[in-house]
């Protein structure tokens, strides 16, 4: 009897001890949460697709592209830093631009049979950038004032340009993304003042460059920007071509067009060592082929560098290069560097022509 009874006691500890760790799993991070939802929080990095860092208090969902069951990328825990999301290869397999678009929890649990119906109200949109050959060390932020009583409106007609929405100027943190084609998008924001610029990403991929564009006030040398203050269920919005129309638009960037007129079948252009890889990882530069390098400007404060000034740019296999003299390269130009010789024969020659403004049209886009 008094193993029999031993018996029953270690077999009421085990049932207690497996409602226990069920209950464990049914709470941890929002795994096997309600009505059997699994949300996956697992840091995938260093083998990760993309790197976010989650200033807000909220667990969220991601999805990469569309709000679809079949484009989700997994869980991002609140306050996280560097958090790796999975490479899901039938969506990650190329070069290119997304919107990384971000549910809370609470939002993806009680709509999880009918995504499409938060298409206007993410929590929020990020723009992200990657590179299927190369680097995706960025960190892209979640800023900590979402998710409140407020909404500031983004009305975005343009055909072509994403717009950021960044807080205290074009470095800032990032508050939402609207989409070219994504007419309206609504942020939830925070009780405060805010300082809002919107700052223009696109991947061109007739180009091989990722583009940063921001509009600059007419009359003044700095970035266009709206300030507002949010409190008691403020509605506020942002007709982005409508405050636009009568603005300029400036990069902080120059590009390069590097022509291989040369007898050398490829060339590379390289600053000191170190040659320079295209988005899509083209760093080669075939004879008869012209390739885009975009040269970013340094940050000086809330604005971009004026320009920089090229001391080391060498172009070549890498014996023999042609090298360029000291050159300062301005931001919103486009320059040529044509390369003529043979390697075999002696050292190629670089030449590199007057900077010309790169066109108001293709910088604004079409709207």
């Amino acid at each position: 009897m008094k193993d029999l009874s031993k018996m029953a006691v270690v077999s009421l500890l085990v049932v207690g001890l497996i409602l226990s760790l069920a209950g464990c799993v049914e709470d941890d991070g929002g795994n096997g949460g309600e009505g059997g939802v699994t949300i996956d929080y697992t840091n995938y990095a260093p083998n990760h697709s993309i790197m976010v860092r989650n200033n807000s208090s909220e667990r969220l969902v991601a999805f990469v592209g569309d709000l679809h069951p079949d484009n989700y990328i997994g869980g991002i825990p609140a306050r996280s830093n560097n958090h790796g999301l999975k490479k899901d290869t039938k969506l990650f397999y190329r070069t290119d631009d997304f919107p990384l678009i971000l549910l809370t929890e609470a939002q993806y649990k009680a709509n999880i049979n009918n995504l499409n119906s938060q298409k206007y109200t993410p929590f929020t949109r990020v723009y992200i950038f990657y590179n299927a050959t190369g680097d995706n060390s960025i960190v892209y932020e979640i800023a900590e004032g979402l998710g409140g009583p407020n909404t500031l409106r983004i009305i975005n007609t343009s055909k072509t340009i994403n717009i950021e929405l960044r807080l205290g100027g074009i470095f800032g943190e990032t508050i939402g993304y609207a989409p070219a084609g994504m007419i309206e998008t609504n942020l939830k924001l925070a009780d405060g003042d805010y300082n809002v610029f919107p700052v223009f990403k696109r991947y061109n991929r007739y180009r091989d460059i990722v583009e940063t564009v921001y509009p600059q006030g007419s009359g003044s040398d700095y970035a266009w920007f709206q300030p507002y203050s949010f409190e008691n269920e403020a509605i506020y919005e942002m007709n982005l071509r409508a405050l636009l129309q009568n603005t300029n638009f400036a990069t902080g960037a120059a590009w390069i067009i590097v022509r291989n007129e040369s007898d050398t079948a490829g060339i590379q252009f390289r600053e000191g060592v170190t040659p320079r890889v295209t988005p899509s990882g083209m760093r080669n530069v075939m004879t008869g082929q012209n390739i885009y390098f975009q040269i970013d400007m340094p940050k000086v404060g809330n604005v971009f560098g004026e320009k920089i000034t090229a001391t080391n740019w060498s172009f070549g296999p890498g014996i023999n290069n042609a090298t360029l003299a000291s050159t300062d390269i301005y931001a919103g130009k486009l320059y040529t560097v044509t390369i003529t010789g043979d390697h075999n024969q002696g050292p190629l020659i670089a030449a590199i022509s007057e900077g010309v403004d790169i066109p108001q049209d293709e910088l604004a886009g079409e709207w």
